[in-house]
Formats: structure tokens, sequence, C-alpha cells
């Protein structure tokens, strides 16, 4: 028994470590927006200790999200999509007037009422896939609806 006690402290620091590894998706929050709206941005924090790919984003509550990139230190860039992005170690923002991440094809009122779940699908180096799930908390008030 005594021998199998440094294996199972190894396994279980190990896992410690693996878990303290996974990237956190932080201080995320949208506006609001109406049911079949054509896209709603939303924004967050992802820290990574180590290099990762967001190879996607999802949530129920849109037919797609789209990942924008636009830097908002340079006045000519245009936005674009892409379908992943390369994220280095360290923190990367989703940030109003920078990247997004855009919900196209808004299904049901976005309030705030309700957080919003996204699934953030990450690859590492190796091929493993990690999804980081967060709930998009819905800051401020609904515009009326035009008549």
């Amino acid at each position: 028994m005594r021998t199998l006690a440094p294996v199972l402290l190894a396994l279980a620091l190990t896992a410690a470590g693996a878990a303290d590894a996974a990237p956190l998706v932080a201080n995320a929050w949208m506006r609001p927006a109406a049911a079949g709206a054509a896209s709603a941005d939303a924004y967050a924090d992802v820290i990574t200790e180590t290099p990762l790919t967001l190879a996607r984003v999802r949530t129920p509550v849109a037919r797609a999200v789209e990942i924008v990139l636009l830097d908002p230190r340079d006045s000519a860039a245009m936005p674009r999509v892409v379908d992943k992005l390369e994220l280095k170690s360290g923190e990367t923002r989703f940030a109003l007037r920078g990247s997004v991440l855009r919900l196209v094809g808004v299904n049901s009122a976005l309030t705030s009422e309700r957080p919003v779940p996204l699934a953030f699908e990450f690859v590492d180096g190796a091929g493993a896939k990690t999804v980081v799930e967060t709930l998009v908390q819905v800051r401020g008030l609904v515009a009326p609806a035009a008549k």
C-alpha cells in the first residue's frame, strides 16, 4: 500500500494540473436583442495558459456564432469573420468597438431575465478538444419594436 500512495498522489496532481490548464471565459456580456434580430454581438475575455485555437462558438439562441476580428487601434481596419482563431497564452478580449462574437439569426428574445449560454470549443496543439461553457449576462433595455 505504501508504494501505491506516491503513484496515486502523482495522478491526482496531474489531474489537478490539467484542470488548471483549461481556458477560462470571463466577463461575458451583451446587449438585449429581439427575437428574429439579424445579429447581436457578445463580448468576453478568454484567458489561457497555453496557446490554443478557438475552433468554434455555439449557442442554442442563434443559428450561428461568428468570430469577428477588428483591431480597434487601426482606424482603417474592417471587421472580418474567421473560421477559427489562434490564441496565444494570456488574455484575448472580445470587446465593444473591437473583436466580437456575433450571434447570427437570433431565434428568441435576449433579455436581462435570462443569461445566454455560449459554448467555446478549443483545440490544443495535440488536437485535443476542450469545451468551456459560460452564461452571458444581458445588460440594458430592449428597444421597442417598430410599428
